[in-house]
């Protein structure tokens, strides 16, 4: 358990005082949500990676050092590799059609269904999430080879690595039928409140260390750079528009229920989101819809109950659902989602 604790601390060690006091403020008023009664605001959670006061002592014992960290990524700013792109459509009818496409690697622990304690679960440091509004056209990117670097399991990261500053970290976890832990994502990331809306998502996007948990001890890590190419921007829908082919069940999904409940399901969060995986051909903007549905509950508590889960209702179910943000005249859409669930 030191081990990991001992691991955990460089990722803390990385963050700047600001931040910290920041996430704490926002997560102290997030229930943006009134219907959900279950969410609690748990202070740090996506921040303190185990929600634990050991972390900020360890934080807090070694400011002088974060704060030298800080200048130093003063200076990587300097060269961090730029994010390029055209920064308004120049001639609309000129711009191509590009591939849209969309794998399922797996929908969580429950088959399809993520199944979370609580909202707070699956809600990303997305700058764009519940916030997406006055953003009419984003970047696409053409993929390339190099953008990740090769997952790094249980290897310490050293802080020459993480090339850039302003650094902020969220985490994501979700769980088994029978209550058990499934699984932990965490995101380290660049967060510059001062620019735009839409470089605050590409810095999400592209200035990134993931982390991926495996268990109790088991951990790896992957780095994100962004493309060497100019981003060409493209004309994408409104949040009215994504909401009502939501509604129409115009959108993909790691969750074969989804389909079934889009004219009924609640709307926890919305966000703008790139895919970056390697199988894309281009780098695009999606509207994330995280949701659930009445429905799920009754049927999800008699599975969790079979599988010798003792308390089910502390559980709930939720599905993260996918629209294309780009406008569809301008996109080819060569496959639907396939489903591969765990």
């Amino acid at each position: 358990m030191k081990d990991k604790y001992k691991k955990l601390y460089n990722i803390m060690e990385l963050l700047d005082d600001s931040f910290i006091e920041e996430a704490l403020e926002e997560e102290k008023g997030i229930r943006r949500f009134p219907l959900w009664k279950c969410i609690v605001a748990a202070a740090c959670a996506c921040i303190l990676v185990m929600g634990s006061g050991l972390f900020l002592s360890k934080y807090k014992d070694n400011k002088s050092q974060n704060t030298g960290n800080v200048q130093t990524g003063k200076k990587q700013n300097e060269m961090l590799p730029g994010i390029k792109y055209e920064k308004n459509i120049a001639d609309k009818n000129s711009l191509e059609k590009i591939v849209c496409s969309f794998i399922s690697e797996g929908g969580g622990g429950g088959g399809g269904w993520l199944i979370v304690k609580s909202f707070e679960d699956v809600a990303s440091k997305n700058p764009t999430r519940n916030n997406t509004g006055g953003i009419t056209e984003l970047p696409v990117f053409k993929n390339e080879d190099g953008l990740w670097s090769d997952v790094k399991d249980g290897q310490d990261f050293k802080e020459s690595e993480i090339y850039f500053e302003n650094r902020l970290y969220g985490e994501k976890r979700d769980y088994f039928y029978d209550g058990t832990l499934g699984g932990r994502w965490g995101v380290c990331f660049r967060s510059d409140k001062q620019e735009s809306l839409t470089d605050q998502l590409l810095e999400y996007t592209f200035y990134r260390l993931n982390f991926r948990f495996y268990g109790e001890e088991g951990w790896g890590y992957d780095i994100m750079k962004p493309p060497s190419g100019t981003g060409k921007m493209y004309p994408v829908i409104s949040l009215e528009e994504a909401e009502k082919k939501l509604r129409n069940g115009e959108f993909f999904s790691h969750d074969a229920y989804a389909a079934d409940v889009a004219g009924t399901a609640q709307v926890l969060s919305v966000e703008l989101e790139y895919m970056t995986e390697k199988y894309q051909f281009y780098l695009q903007p999606f509207y994330k819809f995280t949701i659930t549905d009445k429905s799920w509950y009754k049927g999800l508590y008699k599975i969790m109950e079979s599988q010798g889960c003792k308390n089910p209702e502390e559980y709930m179910p939720v599905s993260e659902v996918y629209i294309p943000a780009v406008r569809d005249e301008y996109l080819d859409i060569r496959e639907k989602a396939v489903l591969r669930t765990n």
